[in-house]
């Protein structure tokens, strides 16, 4: 299953940007049919992923919801890294959970991409969940969460020292991988709710870029 909204962008005049999923038979702007008149429509990047095709990730995804219909900037997010299969690990109120099905609309705030250390990533992993510091019962809210979790597993991948920015906190994490995936995924989750809204989106500054890339 495509999970892709399809947005595209096209540009018919004053040349300014266009957002839709269906191209309407009239230009929104200057109201002149459009269909013999339309430069080629570009497919504007779909920024959500299955995490089963992730394999050796760290994903986001919203703690209620989903991205498209219910996040808003600031919104708690749940966190949970993939295996070399593409199995989610996460923690929470029960514990390690090992899923997929939850994960079909997230996002990538980082990639291995680097095979030699497939199997590496997933002996952390298998030692990470033995411990019972991630048992449920263990589980607090601000001070023992998912969060905490994926930090003791950065802490413990050795890979992180060369494929990763230097990172010791949460903040680190946070500043250099979560909000800037987030804050350029608002973009899409922006123009897909005003097509929702309106059938379309105008973008009224004249340019030839794609409004979220």
């Amino acid at each position: 299953m495509n999970n892709d909204s399809g947005i595209i962008c096209f540009q018919h005049c004053d040349n300014k940007n266009i957002y839709c999923i269906n191209i309407p038979n009239s230009c929104p702007i200057c109201k002149i049919c459009i269909q013999d008149q339309l430069t080629i429509p570009i497919r504007v990047p779909y920024p959500f992923v299955r995490a089963s095709q992730q394999p050796c990730s760290i994903v986001i995804k919203p703690t209620r919801g989903d991205f498209l219909n219910n996040y808003q900037l600031l919104d708690h997010l749940h966190i949970g890294v993939t295996n070399s299969r593409g199995t989610v690990i996460s923690y929470d109120w029960n514990g390690i959970n090992e899923d997929t099905d939850n994960w079909q609309r997230c996002l990538v705030v980082f990639e291995l991409n680097d095979n030699c250390w497939d199997t590496q990533w997933d002996n952390v992993l298998t030692d990470l969940v033995k411990n019972n510091c991630w048992d449920s019962a263990r589980y607090d809210l601000t001070k023992h969460n998912c969060f905490s979790f994926i930090m003791e597993f950065i802490r413990r991948f050795n890979g992180f020292k060369r494929s990763v920015n230097r990172v010791e906190t949460k903040e680190n994490f946070t500043e250099l991988y979560i909000a800037p995936t987030t804050i350029k995924a608002y973009k899409y989750i922006y123009l897909y709710r005003k097509i929702v809204e309106n059938s379309y989106y105008i973008y009224n500054q004249s340019s030839k870029e794609i409004l979220n890339t």
